[in-house]
């Protein structure tokens, strides 16, 4: 089942995590090709536990705020030190996120984990 486009910019739960990137990773760990259709199902709807969300917003704000300040005392306008923050804070959600996506993958299919390291 390769990707199409359309499941290239459709998200998952997670949000940050693209269909198409399951699909493409189930399809490289994973040999067995009538378990593909369920581990893309089971990942695309998977929602990895939240926690500590007061604390992640309360990081966010004092980066976001200090790059400000930063771009500021550089003479440059705030608000490319507050986008720097954001894209800063993306990349590590996206970056958890398909760490998640690849840890619930070897909990659901032992072999993929084998598969992967063998690549």
């Amino acid at each position: 089942m390769p990707a199409s486009a359309r499941d290239r910019f459709t998200p998952t739960a997670v949000g940050l995590v693209s269909r198409g990137w399951v699909i493409a990773e189930v399809e490289r760990r994973v040999p067995d090709p009538a378990r593909r259709e369920e581990l893309i199902g089971e990942l695309v709807g998977y929602e990895p536990p939240r926690r500590h969300g007061l604390r992640n917003m309360f990081l966010f704000w004092l980066v976001a705020i200090g790059a400000s300040a930063l771009a500021g005392a550089l003479e440059l306008p705030r608000w490319i030190g507050f986008i720097v923050a954001i894209v800063i804070f993306l990349w590590i959600a996206r970056l958890l996120a398909t760490r998640a996506l690849l840890w619930r993958l070897d909990q659901l299919e032992p072999e993929s984990r084998d598969a992967a390291r063998d690549r």
